[in-house]
């Protein structure tokens, strides 16, 4: 399995702290976003990219990230268009963790243990639970296959999750035809499933109240992260 982070936006909800570096490489205690998702993922994948856009020169020289893919053009897309360039870098299964986000790594853990227990047949794709209609959600039928995603009512999609190389193919297929979509349009189009962790266990970065809120969460002793 490889890693993804996907990091090629601006942040622009976050006002001046992203004027020289994309939201994923502002620091906390000393510790950059993508450095903390990195060591979250590296225990479950073998190698770890990550899809840059905005100031891609400056990220390069002063973090110098692992395998990074240039996103050019990254104004002109949404973030479809950086899933895709991961999916045709690899022909393995694909573990994707959006750039503003930190998950507990037990349920990062959790995330690969059910996808190792349905063989790869699926995709998965991580939920919070609770149901709104303000963030960008998952929904799914009654046999538990997902079958819609957007500003709907539903369970707030998690920011991270598991493509298949079952379904890369047509997961490549369907993410070139929706550029100015989000990625989580391949979701309901591939054959997938929801894995629901508790609120408490995952926390996102868009505004400046949220940087302070992403240290208490990383302070507490009720959380395992990196």
């Amino acid at each position: 399995m490889r890693g993804v982070i996907l990091a090629a936006g601006r942040g622009r909800r976050l006002g001046h702290y992203t004027d020289d570096v994309p939201k994923a490489f502002l620091e906390f205690d000393g510790r950059t976003l993508y450095d903390r998702q990195r060591a979250l993922l590296e225990p479950h994948v073998h190698g770890t990219s990550v899809v840059l856009g905005y100031r891609y020169e400056t990220v390069l020289d002063r973090y110098d990230p692992e395998d990074p893919i240039a996103l050019e053009g990254w104004e002109r897309y949404e973030n479809a268009a950086s899933l895709l360039l991961a999916l045709r870098r690899t022909d393995d299964d694909l573990l994707v963790l959006n750039g503003d986000v930190l998950v507990d790594e037990r349920e990062i853990g959790r995330l690969v243990g059910e996808f190792d227990a349905l063989s790869g047949r699926l995709n998965l794709v991580g939920s919070i639970s609770g149901i709104q209609d303000t963030e960008t959600a998952i929904c799914w039928d009654e046999s538990g296959r997902v079958t819609d995603y957007g500003l709907i009512e539903g369970h707030r999609h998690a920011g991270f999750g598991i493509v298949s190389r079952d379904h890369r193919t047509a997961a490549i297929r369907i993410l070139r035809e929706h550029l100015d979509d989000w990625y989580p349009c391949v979701y309901p189009r591939t054959p997938t499933r929801p894995l629901l962790i508790p609120a408490d266990r995952h926390i996102e970065v868009n505004r400046p109240a949220d940087l302070e809120l992403a240290r208490a969460w990383l302070a507490s002793e009720r959380i395992r992260c990196a």
